[in-house]
This record gives C-alpha cells, structure tokens and sequence, in this order.
C-alpha cells in the first residue's frame, strides 16, 4: 500500500493516519511456517520539524515449528515500528531510514522489512520443551523414552571402575581410606 504525503512534506505537524491489512506472507521463513490472515496495521506519517516519520502498531499471529520437538504452536506477534523516511541517500542521514518514492511511501515494505526482522531464526513452543531423543526421535515432552544413554567409549573404563568399587565400603580420598 502506497500512502501519498505531498499534503504534509511541507507542513510541519501535518499527519497521514493509516490503517490496514497488509499481506505478510513473504515474512514466514525460519521457524514461521506461515502467517494466519489478518493481519492488522495501523499507524501514521508525521513531519515533525521537516522529518517524516512512519510509526506503526502490527499484529499478526503466526503459526511457527518448534525448533526442539517440531510441533506447530501458535505465535502472536505485537511489532511497534517507528523508522525515518528520507528523500534519498544523504551524507550522514540515517542510514536505517526508508526512501521516498517522489511523494509517496510502500508500507508494505516498511511494514515486512521491519516484521521480518524483529522475529527470531528459532522459535520454541515452551522454554521447556524438552525436545526429541536423538537417538529414537520420541518426544521427550511425552515423558522419557526407552533409549539407554550411550557411553562414551573413552569413558568407559572409568564406569567400570565406579562398578567395580560400588561393592566395596571403603572410598579413597586423596589416597588415604575413610569409612
């Protein structure tokens, strides 16, 4: 969606309210498997002394996978943006800012730029989650599964030594015996 701001781009104070519903989907990527329509923006563009500036509230619920145990869970997502539009490229400008195009702004750009960075790479269902067995693929948060640790080979020899002494009384500290 383009707003057009040629009625406030001279007018310090002037404001360009807006409010839609913008089309998210090249923002699921990652752990985002896709978002749930609708969406919903809603913001305006103020000239604050001769600088224009988009502020926006996004609400979006996302379905997302797991990265521990890949089920899907819902996501809801709450972005607050707030960014500066510039005119072009400008020696010491901002360079997080957004360009015009003539007299208009792409909220959408702004808008899916803005959403796709704020989401994290992985996402989980739970901080708890406790993941699947690396060994069988069982979920974990289903309780435990029937795999045995594996031993590290290099280890080992010392898990012998912890059995072959869980018989005896007697436990060496520092080489001398203490019952």
């Amino acid at each position: 969606m383009f707003l057009d701001l040629w009625e406030i781009i001279g007018v310090p104070g002037g404001r360009i309210p807006f409010e839609y519903e913008p089309d998210l989907s090249d923002a699921a990527f990652g752990s985002v498997v896709r978002i749930e329509k609708p969406s919903r923006a809603a913001g305006d563009v103020v000239n604050r002394a001769g600088v224009l500036t988009f502020s926006a509230n996004v609400d979006a619920d996302c379905v997302c996978v797991c990265a521990r145990c890949l089920k899907e869970f819902n996501y809801p997502v709450h972005l607050q943006i707030s960014v500066i539009l510039t005119e072009g490229v400008e020696a010491g400008g901002d360079p997080d800012g957004y360009f015009l195009q003539g007299d208009k702004v792409d909220a959408d750009e702004i808008i899916n730029t803005e959403f796709l960075l704020s989401l994290d790479q992985s996402l989980l269902c739970d901080e708890g989650c406790a993941g699947l067995c690396d060994i069988c693929g069982s979920d974990l948060n289903d309780g435990p599964c029937s795999c045995k640790a594996e031993i590290d080979p290099r280890l080992a020899v010392l898990g012998r030594l912890l059995d072959d002494n869980s018989d005896s009384k007697e436990v060496f500290i520092s080489g001398s015996p203490k019952e």
